[in-house]
């Protein structure tokens, strides 16, 4: 015991906890690389900064048990490499006839941690692109003041006949699911039924094409509530460093200067509800809808507190699909019957990372459950689609369903038979029931900004210069941010810091 005692010094237990974090950082970097994919500095952000409850803690189990175990290991062959060089430097000193070892505050064991925490910092900067994203902090990007359009200064007519609007997010859900034939990268169709609805449908692409197209990821856009922000309301979801209205306890108002897809039907005379398996404060939703709106939300606790649900329910993120379908069947059947035109928009959640949930209805055709339950989602979509068109209102009611975006499970991607690095990844996209048809000769270039005007010249209303935010109108022939810019230079227009865009945020100029 005497050998180690002077490892349990103050200073030798500050050398450990440097080697500790620095081992810390590392590993965390690392698996949310692997995990995550390239994730960006706005999504990191905006969680730190929002309400997470109802988040379905399991997706963090695996990082916490590598920091306890991978963590653990490395600090200990950390210091196990320390006391061999401590010992072949004491025999070196001895030799010279210089006993003892130099302590002070720099005394080389604190120096070789605070070398590897240095190192650590910049390899988590490198593969977070913190550098990156701190240096847009001091620019101020001209994307808005050159392409952003006020929606609530721009002409939208309804039609004389107003539709009915269905608007579907599905979690994580993109294209690369189906097979190389139809444009995706796995080895069998895992969405058929998806695919055919797509191609059979609105789906950006030329007639006759077996592709499938998608909204294609871009910097604020990547989660779903940045997903929410912008196919409503054409603008990304992006946090600047500073001050912000978007507080954990603080916040409220979520983009108060924005006027989105919500306000406009509201203006025209819609209702409009909102359903979600999980708690509507979940990054900020409900102060988001409320105010960009005044949706009806029905979430987890409005099914508990009406007894459809037992008082403490809470299975995956909230309850499965499988029961958010079946509310909205019940949601719809009463909008249908009130005077007005509805809007109803709803949220699946049976996908998300990690691994998804497989409910009951979901069989086991593929060695992994996260394919299971893909295969499983296309099939209840399907189903739902089946009752609706049996409705009465259905050839009123324009549908659209978007994948809220890629999932963030890279991990699994990579698994897939024909994944590359080429691949471009887009979140799925099909329109039913389109008051105006697709007529261009190429396949669109797009994100999911552009589902803002999108979804309202769908449902037949015209747009003065086919363009709202920084979104455009697919239908048209007006180049999208993406067409115009490629994704390399729209990203970092998108990531830099905007005045502009701060006071869409703030609600006022500074």
């Amino acid at each position: 015991m005497k050998r180690l005692k002077p490892w349990m010094t103050g200073k030798n237990v500050a050398t450990a906890v440097f080697l500790l974090l620095a081992d810390w950082l590392v590993i965390t970097a690392v698996w949310m690389k692997v995990r995550f994919g390239t994730i960006d500095m706005t999504t990191i952000l905006f969680q730190l900064k929002v309400p997470m409850s109802g988040a379905d803690p399991g997706n963090f189990y695996e990082i916490f048990i590598l920091l306890l175990t991978v963590g653990t290991a490395m600090l200990l062959a950390e210091i196990g490499l320390l006391f061999l060089v401590r010992k072949w430097r004491a025999n070196r000193l001895a030799k010279a006839k210089n006993a003892g070892v130099p302590g002070g505050i720099l005394s080389w064991r604190r120096i070789i941690a605070l070398g590897l925490m240095i190192a650590a910092l910049c390899f988590v900067g490198y593969r977070l692109h913190i550098v990156r994203y701190v240096v847009n902090q001091f620019g101020n990007s001209p994307i808005y003041d050159d392409e952003y359009r006020y929606p609530e200064n721009t002409a939208i007519a309804a039609p004389e006949n107003k539709r009915n609007l269905i608007f579907i997010y599905m979690e994580s859900m993109e294209c690369t699911y189906a097979d190389k034939e139809h444009g995706g990268t796995a080895a069998t169709n895992m969405i058929p039924e998806m695919t055919e609805l797509a191609l059979n449908n609105v789906n950006f692409t030329p007639e006759g094409s077996t592709q499938l197209n998608g909204a294609v990821p871009v910097v604020g856009t990547t989660w779903t509530m940045a997903s929410l922000v912008a196919q409503t309301s054409g603008v990304p979801l992006t946090i600047p460093i500073g001050e912000n209205a978007m507080g954990k306890h603080a916040y409220k108002t979520f983009l108060p200067g924005v006027y989105s897809l919500g306000q406009v039907l509201r203006d025209n005379g819609y209702e409009l509800s909102f359903l979600l398996g999980s708690e509507k404060e979940f990054s900020g939703a409900d102060i988001f809808l409320s105010t960009h709106g005044d949706y009806k939300i029905l979430d987890l606790n409005t099914y508990r507190n009406n007894g459809k649900l037992p008082k403490d329910y809470f299975v995956w993120w909230g309850f499965e699909d499988m029961k958010v379908y079946d509310f909205a069947k019940e949601e719809l059947t009463a909008l249908a019957a009130g005077d007005k035109p509805f809007a109803f928009t709803m949220m699946t959640m049976d996908t998300h990372f990690t691994n998804g949930l497989r409910c009951d209805l979901c069989p086991v055709t593929y060695p992994d459950q996260y394919s299971n339950v893909i295969a499983c989602a296309s099939k209840q979509l399907d189903s739902f689609l089946s009752w609706l068109s049996e409705q009465p209102y259905y050839e009123n009611t324009t549908v659209v369903i978007v994948g809220d975006h890629p999932t963030m499970d890279t991990k699994y991607i990579t698994s897939l038979a024909y994944a590359k690095d080429s691949y471009e990844r887009k979140a799925y996209c099909a329109i039913l029931n389109s008051a105006v048809s697709y007529e261009l000769p190429y396949a669109r270039q797009f994100t999911s900004m552009d589902m803002y005007p999108t979804t309202l010249a769908a449902m037949g209303f015209k747009i003065s210069g086919d363009r709202l935010g920084i979104g455009v109108n697919l239908f048209s022939n007006e180049p999208t941010m993406l067409e115009k810019y490629g994704k390399k230079k729209l990203d970092d227009l998108l990531e830099e810091r905007s005045d502009f865009y701060d006071t869409l945020i703030y609600g006022k100029e500074e």
